[in-house]
């Protein structure tokens, strides 16, 4: 029966390698017989989400079996406000994932060219490939930072979108203001950019080069999502910019009801509350800085982020790590579905005080032992 199927299913599937999300909470819990769990996999706000929010989620579940505003029409009027353009100029997703997936089914044809950048999003190839696309992974620099020159190298007749990552996950670069407009000058009118900026609200640098100043005369789509600085992540919603004539053929695909009410009325609540927002970006910087001096400390190798995550690289194989962290309650992202060595790991920042337990727990290991073994220091 297995065989039949597999001659049923489209070649493109074939090639697409699952995602593959980190361990619930609760099975960890339960293998390791722990009473708490520390995640910093998965790039979520360890601050949480506003308590406004709370409130008017309790408020509204008797509504849940109504069907939501199809068309995100009152999250698309406080977002046309908050962002000053035009409510025809947004659309509504299931998360930012969905904006750039109905961008690609929208414009790319069978043997059309996705140029993205490497390592980079997971999901970017899967939604290449879902659509008879073809893949064009951008190596970046030694340090990760981006060269758009070779992207621009990259384009030929059978170009169709270019994504930029930015800031990049899993590497936390970006891409510099002068270094984008140069690159959009010189990108063709029939080729649309891609700018997903899930993490741009993190950003420290004023040198940031966000997509948002170009999109009105430009072939540009712009994806950001609450799920990160305002903790939705578990709503699962987002949303793109872009002119309207864009956004026009991508809503003729958008899946009917494609969000919540809750989730369109959590993410209309969360606008509202930007002290929450200002309050999740210090305890970021904060968790930097500390992270930073103490991964100098133990000789850890890391890569300066503008997001909520750092990269880190071990000296020896970091998948021994990781399960140590694990027996401690710790939960840390390994890079081998990013294409990395095993020497790489991701991290989220968290809280001050899950910091704080990360970097005892990894001063507890020797980082290089007997036969690339950890020896836990008593």
């Amino acid at each position: 029966m297995e065989n039949e199927i597999e001659k049923l299913v489209r070649e493109e599937i074939k090639r697409i390698a699952p995602y593959v999300p980190g361990k619930p909470i609760d099975e960890l819990k339960r293998v390791y017989n722990l009473e708490k769990i520390i995640k910093l996999a998965s790039n979520e706000n360890p601050c949480g989400c506003s308590p406004r929010v709370k409130e008017v989620l309790k408020e509204n579940i008797d509504n849940i079996n109504r069907y939501p505003d199809g068309s995100g029409y009152y999250l698309k009027k406080a977002l046309s406000e908050f962002l000053k353009v035009k409510e025809d100029e947004i659309i509504i997703g299931s998360g930012s994932s969905e904006v750039i997936s109905l961008t690609i089914e929208s414009f790319v044809k069978p043997g059309e060219e996705v140029i993205y950048p490497f390592p980079s999003f997971i999901i970017y190839r899967i939604l290449v490939l879902k659509v008879g696309g073809i893949p064009i992974e951008i190596p970046l620099e030694n340090d990760f930072s981006y060269n758009l020159d070779k992207f621009l190298e990259k384009i030929t007749p059978k170009t169709k979108v270019i994504i930029l990552c930015n800031p990049n996950n899993p590497t936390g670069t970006i891409v510099y203001k002068e270094q984008l407009k140069k690159f959009l000058e010189k990108i063709p009118d029939n080729i649309i950019v891609i700018s997903d900026e899930a993490y741009f609200e993190y950003v420290e640098t004023s040198d940031f080069g966000t997509c948002f100043p170009y999109y009105k005369d430009k072939n540009i789509v712009i994806t950001r999502s609450f799920s990160k600085i305002y903790g939705l992540a578990s709503l699962r919603i987002g949303y793109g910019i872009g002119r309207s004539e864009i956004l026009n053929y991508m809503e003729r695909i958008r899946p009917p009801f494609n969000t919540t009410e809750l989730a369109q009325i959590a993410a209309i609540t969360a606008l509202k509350d930007q002290d929450f927002v200002k309050h999740s970006i210090e305890v970021n910087k904060e968790g930097k800085r500390f992270l930073y001096e103490n991964f100098e400390k133990l000789g850890i190798e890391y890569t300066p982020t503008e997001a909520n995550f750092i990269l880190c690289k071990f000296k020896q194989d970091a998948t021994g790590i990781i399960k140590e962290l694990e027996r401690k309650g710790i939960i840390i992202r390994g890079m081998k579905s990013f294409n990395l060595s095993n020497q790489y790991v991701r991290i989220t920042i968290g809280t001050e005080q899950e910091n704080k337990l990360l970097i005892e727990e990894l001063s507890k290991l020797h980082l290089v032992g007997v036969s690339g073994r950890l020896r836990i220091v008593k």
